[in-house]
């Protein structure tokens, strides 16, 4: 892409000279493109790039190519500098698991466990120190837990026989205050920045460009932020969008805009792309999104016959957790001695996880319990299913499928959405019934981001089992009625 052929918002953004650039990039709008171009215009700076993970680090080497940029995760930013030390702990590939910490008790049980466990994790994904997690954390839990936090964190950095994983070494990288020896830092992603990262990032000295999309924000649930709406108010910030589409033709846009709207976004998506090309044909491929993995289970059990793609491969759907499920619902305890993820095991009846889903948000726990009461009202099996499943080359697929959250940054011709996303006219009607009895409905936003970024996967067309498309009525009941909350 040369200068002359960039979109003024584009333009715009390669000219900036403030010290925070914030870019709000929507779907398919040239993120990478606009990168290169802001690079080109500073040949003679020394420029490091800061993608989301390993793979989108790869690529960005190939499109900045020539240039005096240096592209990284900032885990391998990290593991340059302390996390090469623990090769060997790593290389064992150990997670920290709730059984791990019983030694720290004097009558251990999981729920002590997995209380220390929380807040360990609460330490390792905020930007503080032990001491201060500790403080903060009095009165919210025991003190028998909350003085055993210095001790586990000293027992995982020398105790080789503790698990160690990726993310400790980053921790231990933003303790120690680095200071990196660059012009620029550019940031990939920005709104779902783990908190180490960002503190990481915001103690340097360079000009920092932090860009990524607000509304596919979908991670908070990993306690990530959006750098994009935190430095907003930085008196050195200047926030610019990218809202012209190149991906997304003006049908498909016209279904996406409503949710961007919902959540709260007040630019319009629009779409620059030249021409509507390929008009869909039943024999094209078709990627299947979903909201669920269970979902995902479920469409590959019922279409047993056709070659399946799955994007990322197999293993990262975790379809093997509903045999752990099935299980649960035995009522034959010898049996149940075979479940194998801790979670499950938590569960002494189907009614306990049953419950547990109606009370909760676990909208992937909700959605396996729906997935294998049909299965079992269907008198099928899973069993033999998950143990002889198998994942095809893309090349050979009749169906490529993922989920709505691996979907992220990825683009397919014909896209089709599964019904077990959020449907805002159900709960249009629940929040009326929930009004009356004076409840409050709220519904988390990252709902609303997920079907955005679902919609925005599409090139040429668009289908979906379930109605998801509203007009301007329903959209102003929404806005009236639904509460939405990060």
């Amino acid at each position: 892409m040369y200068l002359n052929q960039l979109t003024l918002e584009q333009k715009k953004i390669v000219a900036n000279q403030d010290k925070i650039l914030l870019v709000n990039a929507y779907a398919g709008t040239g993120k990478t493109s606009t990168l290169v171009e802001y690079c080109k215009a500073r040949k003679n700076k020394n420029i490091l790039y800061l993608a989301y993970n390993s793979s989108m680090a790869k690529e960005a080497v190939k499109k900045f190519e020539g240039l005096n940029v240096k592209c990284l995760t900032i885990h391998s930013l990290a593991y340059q500098n302390i996390g090469i030390a623990y090769k060997d702990r790593l290389e064992k590939n150990a997670s920290l698991k709730p059984f791990h910490l019983s030694k720290y008790f004097k009558n251990p049980n999981y729920e002590k466990n997995s209380a220390l466990m929380d807040l360990f994790y609460k330490f390792l994904t905020s930007n503080k120190t032990i001491k201060e997690i500790t403080r903060e954390s009095k009165g919210e839990v025991d003190t028998e837990i909350s003085d055993r936090l210095s001790v586990l964190w000293n027992d995982i950095l020398y105790n080789n026989s503790m698990p160690f994983e990726h993310d400790f070494y980053l921790k231990m990288y933003q303790l120690a205050f680095p200071k990196l020896s660059y012009d620029y830092i550019l940031v990939d992603e920005a709104q779902d920045l783990n908190p180490v990262m960002f503190d990481i990032i915001v103690r340097q000295s360079a000009n920092l460009v932090f860009i990524g999309d607000s509304y596919q924000k979908i991670y908070g649930f990993r306690r990530c932020i959006n750098a994009l709406e935190l430095l907003a108010s930085n008196p050195k910030s200047k926030t610019l969008y990218l809202s012209e589409t190149f991906r997304c033709p003006t049908r498909i846009i016209s279904l996406a805009d409503p949710y961007l709207k919902l959540a709260g976004a007040k630019i319009p998506l629009v779409s620059n792309k030249k021409s509507e090309e390929k008009m869909f044909s039943p024999k094209k491929q078709k990627c299947i999104i979903c909201r669920t993995n269970a979902k995902i289970f479920c469409f590959a059990y019922e279409n047993q016959g056709k070659k399946i793609h799955f994007v990322g491969g197999i293993k990262n759907y975790k379809l093997d957790e509903m045999v752990d499920l099935m299980l649960v619902f035995s009522k034959n305890e010898e049996i149940k001695k075979n479940i194998r993820n801790p979670f499950y095991k938590n569960f002494k009846s189907a009614s306990d996880i049953i419950e547990y889903a109606n009370n909760s948000k676990d909208v992937e726990t909700k959605s396996r319990i729906n997935v294998l009461l049909r299965l079992l009202n269907a008198n099928m099996n899973p069993f033999e299913f998950v143990r002889d499943i198998k994942d095809y080359p893309l090349k050979d697929a009749d169906y490529i499928i993922t989920s709505a959250h691996k979907s992220k940054g990825l683009e397919w011709d014909h896209v089709v959405l599964e019904d077990d996303f959020l449907d805002i006219e159900e709960e249009l009607l629940r929040g009326e019934l929930l009004k009356k009895s004076e409840k409050n409905n709220y519904i988390s936003i990252e709902e609303i981001n997920l079907l955005y970024v679902a919609i925005t996967r599409a090139k040429v067309s668009l289908e979906s089992s379930k109605n998801y498309f509203f007009d301007e009525e329903i959209f102003k009941e929404a806005k009236k009625i639904l509460k939405f909350v990060n």
